[in-house]
């Protein structure tokens, strides 16, 4: 079966899914695909546009779900049926490969992000720790998870835009997520912290977590909860293992954000905003006391 969502389609496999037989609404999904993220959002019942009814399925991968709406639906996961009234807010985490058949009996919208398992294996290679075997309690978990719910929201604006995704920061999310996931549903294991610093995967956690956020910043608190530790606990450590304050090491990102794209035609004003700087005059600041010279001059001594 072929989708078409925005210039792109998509092919899935399909698993059953049951709607009710008196009713005119139907099922809508659209897909966000760049190098490691892949998503979808489902909306059944909110949306005019509607296809067959049909799920994606893709083989050795968790799905994190979260909802946007209540709903009442029913899942067959390898012989086990999950049929509890599900609330908006509510996150989950999903087994896609022994999915049977999914029931809607009421509208609902989620965004699915997949997590498959050979990245999952791909992060804890690189953490130089054992793979992690499994995510959450059962083969469908739910939780009230906030900090997935509002990792969701930061790609959610892309579902209309997808061209505007740049590949390293689907790569930089994907990996703040991953790891999250992994440490807080799949015993991520992790290294003994150096001299009070952050052990491996929280400095990663953290330094993906930031430049996801150059454009709207994260709080210092949010940053702390995602590496599991108290706020000023972070804050030391995290100093202890890059050399700089956590908002030093933002504004460092967003000026190297605005300095690659001066190569381009892109306007100061126009860098500004994309970098996370709240105007012109901001970017102007932040870059003249990091690089020594004003973004004009220091554009113009590149051509």
């Amino acid at each position: 079966m072929t989708l078409n969502v925005k210039a792109k389609v998509i092919d899935i496999a399909t698993v059953p899914i049951r709607l009710p037989s008196n009713t005119d609404r139907k099922l809508a999904v659209r897909a966000l695909a760049r190098s490691q993220l892949l998503a979808a959002d489902i909306s059944y019942g909110f949306h005019p546009v509607g296809v067959d009814a049909a799920f994606p399925v893709w083989e050795d991968a968790y799905s994190i779900g979260v909802r946007f709406s209540d709903e009442t639906s029913s899942i067959l996961v390898d012989g086990k049926n999950y049929a509890n009234p599900r609330r908006k807010g509510e996150t989950h985490i999903l087994y896609l490969s022994d999915v049977q058949h999914i029931d809607f009996s009421t509208p609902r919208h989620t965004i699915e992000i997949l997590l498959r398992r050979n990245f999952m294996r791909e992060i804890a290679d690189d953490l130089e720790v054992p793979h992690v075997k499994y995510l959450g309690r059962s083969l469908f978990h739910v939780t009230g998870d906030p900090i997935l719910r509002d990792l969701a929201l930061r790609i959610s604006p892309f579902f209309e835009a997808p061209e505007t995704l740049d590949p390293l920061l689907a790569d930089h999310f994907m990996w703040g997520l991953g790891i999250y996931v992994c440490a807080h549903y799949g015993a991520l294991a992790t290294r003994r912290p150096v001299a009070g610093g952050l052990s491996t995967w929280q400095e990663r956690l953290a330094k993906d977590i930031i430049e996801t956020s150059l454009i709207g910043g994260i709080g210092l608190v949010d940053l702390a909860t995602l590496c599991g530790l108290r706020t000023s606990q972070f804050a030391h450590a995290f100093r202890k293992s890059t050399g700089m304050a956590p908002y030093q090491w933002l504004m460092n990102r967003r000026v190297a954000r605005a300095r690659g794209m001066l190569g381009g035609t892109h306007s100061l004003a126009d860098i500004a905003l994309a970098s996370g700087f709240a105007d012109q005059s901001h970017l102007t600041r932040a870059f003249s006391r990091q690089v020594g010279v004003t973004p004009g001059k220091w554009r113009a001594a590149q051509q």
